[in-house]
């Protein structure tokens, strides 16, 4: 049986949006909760952060997503987040009915410095709520 993480990759690397967009995100590079520090930028990664009955009846169930665009740079970062806003769409994935996306944060996280001078990739995180039913 599929997952609701599962749904939410296929949903990510469904059609072009992330592959072909610019710059271009390859589905091997988008991973549930986090990415390897030394692995190929850009990347996108996601978490299913809840999950919850949205009804009494029906089986609909609730869950809140993050998605995190990483990239060089803040401008790559935030072209990345509004190729990740395209691709969280409604439709079925992994045999799990995704019936309603809601944007609910789109931001670019402050900027993090590592050792010396070194500055850390670029973040821009997009919050959803989700609406699904297997």
């Amino acid at each position: 049986m599929a997952t609701i993480e599962q749904a939410v990759r296929t949903m990510l690397i469904s059609g072009t949006t992330l592959s072909a967009g610019s710059p271009s995100v390859p589905d091997a590079r988008v991973t549930h909760g986090y990415r390897l520090q030394d692995s190929a930028l850009p990347a996108v990664t996601y978490s299913v952060d809840t999950r919850e009955d949205a009804s009494v009846s029906g089986g609909i169930q609730q869950s809140q997503i993050t998605v995190t665009a990483i990239a060089d740079t803040s401008e790559d970062a935030l072209a990345i987040a509004e190729n990740v806003r395209t691709a969280l769409a409604a439709g079925t994935y992994s045999s799990i009915a995704i019936q309603v996306v809601i944007i609910t944060n789109q931001s670019l996280q402050p900027e993090v410095f590592g050792i010396s001078d070194e500055q850390e990739p670029a973040q821009a995180v997009t919050n959803a709520t989700i609406y699904w039913s297997t």
